[in-house]
């Protein structure tokens, strides 16, 4: 005989002290907490896997690439999340140098976000990745970008 009361959310056997009960009453409430908490934690709605997890909780993504000297080249950066604000900036280097013999500011550093950037910089979100330039010529007054100079290595830090 089974159980004279079930408990209200399970019905699992909730036996008074006449009830004799049995193996099968057993298996029978093991199956339903099985299959309960099963379907419990395999909800991805109500939870989040590990890889979400660790994408949601990471608040900087890091990367670094060579220059190939190109005038300008797209940078596949395989951030995990669409980054609110993102520096790229030579390595090693200052954020800009001055050739005052020539009049010349060659700028090594820029700034994206995914609505605006700064110069010699492209940021795109939906891809997840940055469109550096290199330029021989000013792209403003006497300023020159060098994002992508062969055989320089730079550093983007992208913040969620």
């Amino acid at each position: 005989m089974s159980s004279t009361n079930k408990t209200q959310n399970l019905g699992l056997n909730s036996w008074v002290p006449t009830d004799v009960p049995k193996r099968i009453d057993f298996n029978y409430d093991n199956e339903v907490i099985d299959r309960v908490v099963s379907q419990h934690h395999s909800d991805e709605v109500r939870h989040i896997t590990y890889d979400e997890r660790e994408r949601w909780n990471s608040m900087v993504y890091t990367g670094m690439y060579f220059g190939n000297g190109s005038d300008q080249r797209t940078i596949n950066t395989n951030c995990p999340f669409e980054a609110s604000f993102m520096i790229v900036y030579a390595s090693a280097r200052p954020t800009s140098t001055v050739d005052f013999s020539q009049a010349k500011k060659y700028n090594c550093f820029a700034c994206a976000t995914p609505i605006a950037d700064s110069l010699g910089i492209k940021y795109d979100s939906e891809q997840g990745t940055i469109t550096v330039i290199n330029t021989v010529l000013p792209v403003y007054g006497s300023e020159h970008v060098n994002l992508n100079e062969s055989g320089t290595a730079y550093t983007y830090v992208m913040f969620r």
